[in-house]
């Protein structure tokens, strides 16, 4: 080979390892994959008011342990943008919106049934207490309402006090609906029902006694064969027993048992209401 052949040849070898050196003619190694991102997970809320019922177990004012009425404790009713309280006395009800992390409480009203005076005054209390829009914290079944000093603690009503049953318990007559207007049953009249697995009801009407047979049907209830003594009956007694048996014979009737509380409805305007005892 001559000496221009060679040269060719050395051109050519050289031009062929530079182009072996051009930048991003290797393979490019493939990226490592990401790890897959972990899920994130699924706030839950919390369990909201609506549709539960809360039980004091404590109040304090102050830090102090706060004393209520003896046997007396707050129940608190939260329905739909409604609110129902008591305090061992009357029924307090009115509208509610939570703002917030308070709860915020509008035109209470209040029966009128009869009560002493500390109940009275635990009533007002309670209401007042209430329309402080107080904040809240609900942590499962307990919720804990405080304003100022004043801290309320409560239990839901399910765990604190389950339903009784229909059948065993003496149920006490303590109020009577008439239209409008819950009054309470008079000082030294007693009536009550007393439900047996057998289907019959020993009845005292407030004056006389007797019973009858009863049948429910999912939330209905309805009483037949009622018979009683003869006793004449005047006063309170008598008008207790009157109101009893109006509600006993009317044609449709619906029933709640709500812990220790049985109520008996004949219409809206029209009931009784028992407590277990």
């Amino acid at each position: 080979m001559n000496a221009i052949g060679r040269l060719g040849l050395a051109l050519l070898t050289l031009l062929l390892v530079a182009c072996s050196q051009v930048p991003g003619a290797s393979p490019t190694p493939s990226p490592s994959p990401s790890p897959a991102p972990s899920p994130t997970p699924t706030p839950i809320p919390p369990v909201g008011l609506t549709g539960r019922t809360f039980l004091s177990t404590g109040v304090t004012v102050d830090g102090a342990p706060f004393a209520l009425v003896a046997g007396t404790r707050i129940r608190l009713s939260f329905d739909d943008g409604t609110l129902s309280a008591s305090a061992g006395c009357n029924i307090i009800g009115g509208n509610y919106v939570l703002d917030g992390n308070r709860v915020v409480f509008s035109g209470g009203q209040m029966t009128e049934m009869g009560c002493d005076d500390p109940r009275f005054a635990q009533d007002d209390w309670l209401i007042a207490f209430l329309a402080s829009s107080p904040t809240f914290v609900l942590n499962g079944n307990d919720l804990t309402l405080t304003s100022g000093t004043t801290v309320v603690i409560l239990l839901d009503r399910e765990v604190a006090e389950p339903d009784q049953p229909l059948v065993g318990p003496i149920w006490l007559l303590n109020s009577i609906v008439t239209g409008d207007a819950v009054s309470s049953v008079p000082a030294g009249v007693t009536a009550s029902l007393t439900f047996n697995a057998d289907g019959t009801v020993d009845i005292h009407f407030g004056c006389n006694s007797g019973g009858g047979k009863y049948a429910v049907d999912g939330d209905s209830i309805t009483f037949s064969d009622l018979i009683q003594t003869e006793m004449a009956c005047a006063g309170a007694a008598g008008q207790v027993e009157a109101a009893v048996i109006a509600v006993l014979t009317a044609e449709s009737l619906t029933f709640a048992v709500d812990a220790s509380t049985l109520t008996i409805s004949a219409t809206q305007f029209s009931g009784l209401g028992f407590i277990a005892q």
